[in-house]
């Protein structure tokens, strides 16, 4: 028993080891070893010019899979969530991520993270091996929180997100190789169920967004993941800019878009950009809740991500319907004197005007005084 469990702790440790070298491994020769006998991912060791271009298109220059990047409210690279990330290396005794061997800015790529996942696994194999069950529970205990704290928050949507990028490319079986694991993974260790079962509400976002906001502030909560609730694509930003005919290059980057904000709404075509983003959202949205039902391990974080995204739809449909609004800093001040006899009947009329305006948005300070009549 304890050997057949050894043999599985180790399948589940090589396949994470091998798939986080290919997210991080530029091909070339180097790797036709370790890909002979995988047919569909034979061309990584080829050492043909092409596969280092796409290599570079997917993961240098295209979606960046860094735990801090999709987990930050600003979306940046770095900070807490990276420091927290090597902490959590150095408790497991790994330091792979201080070799400097691969082109990657940071040690929460998500290509490093697998390689100590990996790691883990091979301990619990190894305990299993010594018939120390108590030890091998001990490592389960630590794959389930490292998948807690660092892959499983993040990983499938920037996976799924990098994979749309890939296309046919050669990188599409590797990137739905390493969904295909982390999905498996969840659901043999749950590092985030929802036990709220079928139909339950969606966890609402950490962060409410804000209701007013200029153009560089819907900018940068379009573009960081973590507020945005997916990772918008340049294929999508593409779109936004041809549907007014602005000009759009292929070299063009996502930070483009504050620009394409700023020019839609001089010229009054803010809800024609926002429309593409808004199609986006939504598909966003339905992606997540379907993640969920599948993959109900991590429907948690699925149910959390398909909350910030519907939640962005709504601010951006609104700001469609309504426009920008710039009064971060002022706002407009009503003071009205209302006065009667009847104090319980003056209560509930100024109850419901005070709900009607609450509900939509306004903040209301109340306040009773009782004084003589003159």
């Amino acid at each position: 028993m304890t050997t057949d469990l050894a043999l599985i702790a180790e399948r589940r440790g090589a396949l994470a080891a091998l798939l986080g070298l290919l997210l991080l491994e530029e091909p070339g020769p180097g790797l036709a070893d370790l890909v002979a006998d995988l047919p569909a991912l034979a061309p990584l060791g080829s050492g043909d010019a092409g596969i280092a271009t796409e290599y570079e298109r997917v993961f240098l220059r295209g979606v960046p899979l860094y735990e801090s990047v999709f987990r930050s409210d600003d979306g940046q690279h770095g900070g807490e969530i990276l420091a927290a990330c090597v902490d959590d290396y150095q408790l497991v005794e790994f330091d792979e991520h201080d070799a400097g061997r691969w082109r990657v800015a940071g040690a929460d790529h998500l290509g490093i993270q697998l390689r100590c996942y990996a790691r883990l696994c091979l301990d619990e194999a190894g305990a299993w091996r010594a018939e120390t069950p108590d030890r091998a529970m001990s490592s389960v205990e630590t794959e389930r929180a490292f998948l807690a704290n660092h892959v499983a928050p993040w990983a499938t949507v920037a996976v799924d997100a990098a994979i749309e990028l890939a296309c046919d490319g050669p990188y599409r079986q590797v990137l739905e190789a390493v969904a295909e694991l982390l999905a498996e993974e969840y659901d043999r260790l749950r590092p985030a169920p929802s036990f709220g079962g079928p139909g339950a509400a969606d966890p609402l976002p950490a962060n409410p967004l804000p209701a007013n906001l200029g153009h560089a502030r819907l900018a940068r909560l379009l573009l960081a993941p973590a507020t945005c609730g997916t990772w918008l694509s340049p294929a999508v930003i593409a779109a936004a800019s041809r549907s007014i005919g602005a000009p759009w290059r292929p070299s063009d980057t996502r930070a483009a878009l504050r620009h394409l904000i700023e020019t839609a709404a001089a010229t009054d075509d803010l809800s024609v950009v926002l429309a593409p983003l808004a199609g986006a959202l939504g598909e966003a949205a339905g992606r997540h809740r379907e993640s969920a039902s599948q993959s109900p391990g991590n429907a948690e974080n699925a149910l959390r991500w398909a909350a910030t995204a519907a939640e962005m739809l709504a601010l951006v449909e609104r700001i469609a319907e309504l426009g920008l609004r710039h009064n971060d800093t002022t706002e407009v001040v009503e003071t009205l004197s209302i006065g009667g006899l009847d104090a319980g009947e003056l209560a509930d009329a100024v109850d419901t005007v005070v709900d009607q305006l609450r509900s939509k948005g306004f903040r209301v300070d109340r306040q009773t005084v009782q004084r003589p009549i003159r």
